[in-house]
């Protein structure tokens, strides 16, 4: 019997939870709708927020449904108040190249940036597959403020990095690179 009761008490108070919960937000406003937050380690943009759940467009464009009550569960992030702004770059790997060494790489570099954030965590994830190499879309966080200053050279200084740590690049952006250096 007690599962049973435990069940409904379930079925009950979740939602009553939730929509306790909705109401709080929208009486609190730790966000607003178009905000971009990181809550539970996923980071997006608040699409809709009803009285059970609120709708947040990840950065890859998936959406997820969130339960209000766990606004007040986890550690929320509004990051559009915080004033920063993720940096996407793109770089390729070839097969060659241990993955999972690189990751490593890429974020010791990531740590060894002042201007860079350490929260949220950087997102490091396969763009696309290629014959000869992965393409790989990186996304670091900074301030707005210091945002065109990294966007002009980090994605560069990231390349260097990685090839001074004997990382195998796709051989296009290598001769790309030459290419611009010799300009």
């Amino acid at each position: 019997m007690s599962t049973l009761n435990y069940n409904i008490q379930s079925a009950l108070l979740t939602p009553l939870s939730n929509i306790g919960s909705g109401i709080l937000l929208r009486l609190l406003k730790p966000f607003s709708i178009g905000d971009f937050i990181e809550i539970d380690g996923q980071v997006g943009s608040i699409e809709r927020s009803g009285f059970q759940r609120t709708t947040i467009k990840k950065v890859d464009g998936s959406e997820i449904k969130v339960d209000n009550s766990i606004f007040y569960q986890r550690d929320l992030h509004n990051l559009t108040s915080k004033n920063i702004i993720a940096l996407e770059l793109t770089i390729g790997v070839g097969y060659q190249s241990n993955m999972i060494e690189v990751k490593e790489e890429i974020m010791t570099f990531f740590s060894q940036n002042e201007r860079l954030l350490n929260s949220p965590k950087a997102k490091i994830q396969v763009s696309k597959i290629k014959n000869d190499f992965v393409e790989l879309s990186i996304k670091p966080w900074c301030l707005l403020d210091d945002f065109l200053a990294l966007d002009a050279n980090l994605e560069s200084q990231l390349i260097e990095h990685l090839i001074s740590k004997n990382v195998i690049l796709e051989e296009e952006r290598s001769v790309f690179n030459e290419a611009k250096m010799l300009a």
